[in-house]
Parts: C-alpha cells; sequence; structure tokens
C-alpha cells in the first residue's frame, strides 16, 4: 500500500483533453482557431495525441476536420484502432456545446508546463550529479528555467506543414496590417524602410574603425526610443567598454540638445537644468537596463538576459559593446583569438533566437581598409573572423564620406548595409553632430564615393 501511494503520475488532464478533442470535431470554426495554436504536446494521453496529430495534418491541407475525416486519415496512416471510430463518436457526444474550449486549452496549457517543469528539474537533478562545472549547472538550470517561462519548450522534429501553417496566417494577418509584424522601430526612417525595424531572432552587426561612432550610432536608437516615449520597451546594454554615468551622458545629450561638453563641465543654466530633468524623468521611466562590467563572458549575458527575461517578461533589445573585449567561455591555451571570437559570435546568435529579440554587438573593423584606396568597407573588414559574417542577420559599416572631414563638428558619415539577410542592400547617408553625439538622417541621399578614393598614404614621418 505505501508503495502505491508513492507513486506518481505526470500532470494531465484527461476530461479536458477530450473535451476539447470533442469541440474540434464539432466545429471548424474552433478547429481553425485552436488547431494553429497548440501543439501534441499539450495531449498526455497517446490516443488523444493520435487523434490530435491526424486533425493538424487535415487542417494543413485545407481538409474538414470531422470524425469521418480524422477515421479516415488515421486508417490511411495505419494509426487507426478497431474502435478508433466509436470513441471519435463518442468524444462529439461528450458536449453539448463548443463555447467553453478555451478554458480546455487553458487546463492542458498548465499541466503541460508542469510536466515540462519536472522533465526540466530531473535533468537538472543529473546534471548536478554527472557535472564537475558548477557554472555548466547553473546555465543549464537558468535556460531550461528561463524556457518554460518563456513558453520556448524543446520538442521534437516538427513537421515543416506546421511552419508553412504559420507562416501563410503571418501573410494574412500582414495583408490586414502591414504594422503586424514589424520589427522594433529605429525611428530612422530609411533604415526601417529598408529593414522593415530591427527583427526578433536576428543578431545586428554594427561595425567600425575607431572613433567613428558606432557606440553612439546604437545609443542613438536606444535614445530615439526613450523620445518617442516606448515605455513599454526593454532594453539590455552591455558595455564593456564606457562606465554607465558616460552612456547616461550621451543619451541625455541626444535628447535634449546640451552639448557633451557643458555637460561634462557642468556649464549649465537654469533652463538647460529644467530640460535635463524632463529629460532623466522620461528616461527613468523607461525599462532601459545597463551592465557596465568590464569582463564578460557569454554565459554571463546570457544569464543576466534570462534573469531580465523571467522579471519584465519580454526584451525588445539588446546591445552589447563591444564584441572584440568580450572573453570566451572555453578558451584554451591552443585557442586563437579567431577561434574565441568565432565562438562568441556563435553565442550571440543563440543569445537572440533563446531572448527572441534583437542583438545589436558592436565590432572592430581590421586594419586592412586603411591601407586600401577604396575605403568603402566589406564583409572581409570585420576583425578577426569570419564567423562573424556567417552568423550575422545584418551586417552595418560606419564609415566617413571623406576621412579628412575627421576633426569637423559636423561631418557626414555612411551607413552600408552590406549583408541583410532577409531583405535587400543599400547605403544611408548620416549626419554626425559631434556636439550632442547624434546621427541624423540627411536629406542629400548623394554618396560621393569619390571622396576617398587615390587620398595618398601618410609618409613614415607623418605617422
Amino acid at each position: 500500500m505505501s508503495e502505491q501511494k508513492n507513486l506518481k503520475i505526470y500532470p494531465n488532464a484527461y476530461e479536458a483533453e477530450q473535451s476539447l478533442l470533442c469541440c474540434i470535431l464539432k466545429d471548424g470554426e474552433v478547429a481553425s482557431d485552436v488547431i494553429p495554436c497548440i501543439s501534441e504536446d499539450y495531449f498526455y494521453n497517446k490516443r488523444h495525441r493520435t487523434i490530435f496529430a491526424a486533425c493538424r495534418a487535415l487542417f494543413d491541407q485545407s481538409r474538414p476536420v470531422d470524425v469521418v475525416t480524422v477515421n479516415d486519415k488515421l486508417e490511411a496512416s495505419k494509426q487507426g484502432e478497431l474502435n478508433m471510430m466509436e470513441y471519435l463518436v463518442e468524444l462529439t457526444e461528450m458536449l453539448p456545446s463548443t463555447a467553453n474550449y478555451s478554458e480546455y486549452i487553458e487546463l492542458l496549457k498548465r499541466d503541460l508546463l508542469r510536466r515540462k517543469m519536472i522533465s526540466a528539474c530531473n535533468e537538472i537533478i543529473e546534471k548536478a550529479y554527472n557535472s564537475q562545472d558548477e557554472n555548466e549547472i547553473i546555465n543549464l538550470s537558468e535556460k531550461l528555467i528561463s524556457d518554460i517561462s518563456a513558453g520556448q519548450y524543446r520538442g521534437d522534429l516538427r513537421p515543416i506543414g506546421a511552419a508553412s501553417s504559420e507562416l501563410l496566417m503571418r501573410i494574412d494577418n500582414m495583408s490586414k496590417d502591414r504594422n503586424s509584424y514589424r520589427g522594433l522601430m529605429t525611428h530612422f526612417p530609411r533604415f526601417d524602410f529598408i529593414t522593415g525595424g530591427l527583427q526578433k531572432g536576428d543578431l545586428i552587426i554594427l561595425a567600425a574603425r575607431p572613433s567613428v561612432g558606432k557606440t553612439s550610432f546604437a545609443l542613438n536608437i536606444v535614445s530615439n526610443i526613450i523620445a518617442h516615449e516606448e515605455r513599454d520597451k526593454v532594453i539590455a546594454i552591455f558595455s564593456l567598454e564606457m562606465p554607465s554615468v558616460q552612456l547616461a551622458q550621451r543619451v541625455l545629450s541626444t535628447i535634449t540638445d546640451v552639448s557633451m561638453t557643458n555637460l561634462g563641465k557642468g556649464n549649465i543654466n537654469e533652463n538647460q537644468q529644467q530640460i535635463l530633468w524632463a529629460a532623466h524623468s522620461g528616461v527613468s521611466e523607461s525599462k532601459v537596463f545597463v551592465d557596465d562590467t568590464s569582463q564578460v563572458r557569454p554565459a554571463d549575458v546570457m544569464s543576466k538576459c534570462r534573469r531580465l527575461l523571467m522579471r519584465e517578461k519580454h526584451i525588445d533589445l539588446i546591445v552589447i559593446d563591444y564584441l572584440q573585449l568580450m572573453t570566451g567561455d572555453r578558451l584554451r591555451a591552443t585557442d586563437s583569438k579567431q577561434n574565441e571570437i568565432g565562438d562568441i559570435s556563435r553565442m550571440m546568435k543563440i543569445l537572440a533566437k533563446e531572448m527572441n529579440c534583437p542583438v545589436i554587438v558592436l565590432s572592430q573593423m581590421s586594419r586592412g581598409i586603411e591601407n586600401r584606396d577604396d575605403k568603402t568597407p566589406k564583409l572581409s573588414d570585420l576583425r578577426e573572423s569570419g564567423a562573424i559574417e556567417q552568423d550575422a542577420d545584418l551586417v552595418l559599416f560606419l564609415s566617413r564620406e571623406d576621412e579628412n572631414s575627421k576633426g569637423r563638428p559636423e561631418y557626414n558619415v555612411i551607413l552600408d548595409l552590406a549583408k541583410h539577410r532577409n531583405g535587400e542592400l543599400g547605403a544611408i547617408r548620416f549626419l554626425w553632430e559631434g556636439a550632442n553625439v547624434r546621427f541624423t538622417e540627411s536629406k542629400d541621399q548623394y554618396i560621393n564615393r569619390e571622396l576617398n578614393l587615390g587620398s595618398k598614404q601618410r609618409t613614415k614621418k607623418e605617422e
């Protein structure tokens, strides 16, 4: 008797599973609403999983879903049972109405989450017994729990038909509302038009030579979001080079028009002080979080982002400044810097997919561009590793239109979209305003690539 009392069964709601299948088989409208939104994992009972799989297969083929078609589908796939037709009829007679189908979905979702939690805990326990690396155990634990919290359950191989059905639904929604699947707006109009905004799951590499403005450009995007009062946007900034106070100084200068010089010297008049306090209020109400730890590993970034995701329920943008300052998780004495950067780049792509948000990673460019007459950046100019180019969904290069303008307070900067996995390439001309560390898209988009062609190399004496 004591052994029977200790026997535990995975959480499941047998009657709710039957009731939901009843709704699907009886009402075509319910089937259209339910089938694309759930998976076989919602059903614990093996027979119910088989029936739902047949319903999904019929739905993906745009065929009616009812007792007769489902039974035929099961027999054709040799998954039918002797009394399957009788059981399907029995299911349809269970409920007088399909009105409460959403309640049954919630019951199945609850028990699915409990089953996933139990499986995750068992995996963590097994890892704790066998692993000698405490960081590996902690990272696995955080990832498994975070995935469950975010609804990203690890399932089996998924039929491509299910993904195709999801795509068609997305296309239908976009045809009705073009903004339904737009990405995070940077509020740079031309850039947003070309890219459709920063897309979820994308790894975006922003590269430039030192002092061209890659940090400022990334912070301009953040400043634009704050200025447009998008207070619900959750943004995480990892600054490996610049203290958080300096980041705040740049953001306030960009938003308020108070120059960086005056902010740094405290040379502020009464009117500017009021403007700064008003801007500070907006910044304080935003959900922008900063980590200025100087030595960060990819595992640290992922861990902190998972905690932020669990607390805020979503993350809209992650900015990392910059790639070459990160430390690899498993750097061996025989590893080259190129291999290390390649590993970090791959982890950043995984981060973007796991957090389901765009990740902007700033990167240095190699010095090779300085030895070329043509200063137009190329993908081969990415420093340290070709893996960065492979992992990135979007590669952006910042460069001055005229290198001789470097010392001026204002000059033109070119943003080259050198790689765009899901869209077109292009180049956008920006005006750089040094006093307020601000980029604005130029009204005149004519780009003079000739300015940096045939420039004389500096002599050793000049260097």
